[in-house]
């Protein structure tokens, strides 16, 4: 019983809003793994057909865990009587499109994504790669882990499937790139020891180009730097490479390869969400502007871009691709580095998005760093990250912000957002970790630091 219990008490702490995260072995392992993909499949079965028989991909990342808990999850989900699609070693993204074109009723991927080695995780999803979050499933599939999966009559069988030269042709196709106009581009691409050169090898390949790589040897024990590449360590090295080699472009991708992040030839990093515009303003034609989901933290110069065509949207690629699927909407973008697309199923394709900025660069005659200009008009603080105790520290704290900034036009989509003519800002909690989050924008780069001192005093010292 006590087991049991430990076990418990050990699931609620990896189960996240979008997907299970934890260190392995201590907080997810190969029995919790069993345990979460015998659930998964019984929550998929309660939406099929009395007596279908259920489908599901499972993928993996390369950490050391993830085998153990690859082999758990597909011995859970066979015995609850699953056909599992087994498709290897893959990106997310690859993922994604595999749950697609194999229309399977759902899938999981074993992967911790960005975060350190000692991390193992499972991204669950339905039919189409929809999103099984916390507001979605996931904390059903938790509740049915806590019992016992009973077994199927009939065992489900694997078969094993490889689709990646399936998703690089789809994508190739879908950006419409022209090999020959990329061979005057000097491009640098970090694959960090993730995930992605399974892909980028071949797809360099196919549209015959020969970019300076950094860290293609696949080993999830990311000897060279940080999988997140959100942290600016993580692109040192490339920023590096792009000045030592004069390259037009440097693309760096995360673990699993679901996010990337671009730098110019000056070896500076450029917003996701001007990445976005970009991609944005190539789909719009004289009388079509597509419609398009932006993270609310985007700067106010994307949304004046956006205008109407615009929607905002909640931090996470669940909520994201939730309103994508609603608005019929072509593109979507988070400030992480996830680009999200309509025709990947909604879902995101890092290869898509970088596929797209080149052939964008190629065919305009402009660098990087001139084509986002001008939507550079505002100071950006990017994100400033805060540890907490627990999020009822964290609702405290944004309680706080909203009394005092009452003045301003505030709105509470996620976490608080305090509007002002000259000036905005966001604080929300962290989806994944004991964090606070804080986004500071105005016209002027003095405002914009005064105004983020004024913000970080206030959140450091919340009862004062």
């Amino acid at each position: 019983m006590r087991q049991l219990e430990a076990d418990i008490l050990g699931m609620a702490n990896v189960f996240k809003a979008y997907d299970v995260r934890g260190v392995y072995p201590d907080e997810i392992n190969k029995e919790l793994s069993f345990k979460i993909g015998g659930a998964t499949v019984e929550f998929l079965k309660a939406n099929l057909p009395a007596g279908r028989q259920g489908t599901l991909v499972v993928g993996e990342d390369c950490r050391l865990s993830s085998p153990t808990m690859r082999g758990a999850v597909i011995d859970a989900a066979t015995r609850a009587g699953a056909k599992v699609y087994y498709i290897g070693a893959c990106t997310t993204p690859l993922f994604y499109f595999s749950v697609d074109k194999l229309k399977a009723d759902g899938g999981t991927m074993v992967t911790a994504s960005h975060n350190p080695p000692q991390y193992g995780g499972l991204k669950i999803v339905g039919s189409q790669s929809r999103p099984i979050g916390s507001e979605s499933g996931l904390k059903e599939i938790e509740k049915i882990s806590q019992g016992e999966i009973q077994p199927a009559r009939d065992m489900g069988k694997v078969e094993e499937v490889n689709l990646t030269d399936d998703y690089i042709d789809f994508v190739i196709q879908k950006s419409g790139i022209r090999s020959e106009k990329l061979k005057n581009l000097r491009i640098v691409v970090d694959a960090g020891n993730g995930m992605t050169p399974l892909v980028l090898g071949p797809l360099f390949e196919k549209i015959g180009i020969k970019p300076s790589l950094l860290y293609f040897d696949v080993d999830c024990s990311f000897p060279n730097h940080s999988p997140d590449i959100s942290k600016a360590e993580a692109l040192a090295d490339l920023k590096r490479k792009v000045l030592e080699t004069r390259a037009d472009i440097g693309i760096a991708f995360d673990g699993d390869g679901d996010r990337a992040s671009f730098l110019d030839k000056n070896g500076n990093k450029i917003g996701a969400e001007f990445i976005l515009a970009l991609l944005f303003k190539s789909e719009s034609g004289f009388f079509r502007k597509p419609k398009t989901v932006y993270d609310l933290r985007a700067s106010k110069s994307v949304k004046e871009l956006l205008g109407g065509a615009g929607i905002r949207s909640r931090v996470g690629h669940a909520p994201i691709k939730e309103l994508m699927r609603k608005h019929n909407a072509v593109l979507g973008g988070e400030l992480s580095g996830h680009f999200f697309f309509k025709e990947m199923g909604y879902a995101e394709s890092s290869m898509l998005a970088m596929l797209k900025v080149l052939k964008i660069i190629s065919e305009s005659n402009k660098s990087l760093d001139e084509l986002i200009k001008p939507f550079q008009k505002y100071f950006h603080s990017g994100e400033v990250n805060m540890p907490i105790d627990n999020n009822e520290q964290g609702k405290i704290i944004i309680q706080k912000l909203k009394e005092k900034y009452k003045d301003g036009k505030v709105d509470e989509l996620d976490g608080v957002t305090v509007e002002y003519v000259d000036w905005w800002f966001n604080l929300r909690l962290s989806n994944t970790e004991p964090i606070i989050r804080l986004v500071v924008e105005a016209d002027t780069e003095v405002m914009m630091e005064e105004k983020r001192n004024e913000l970080l005093k206030v959140i450091k010292n919340p009862l004062s």
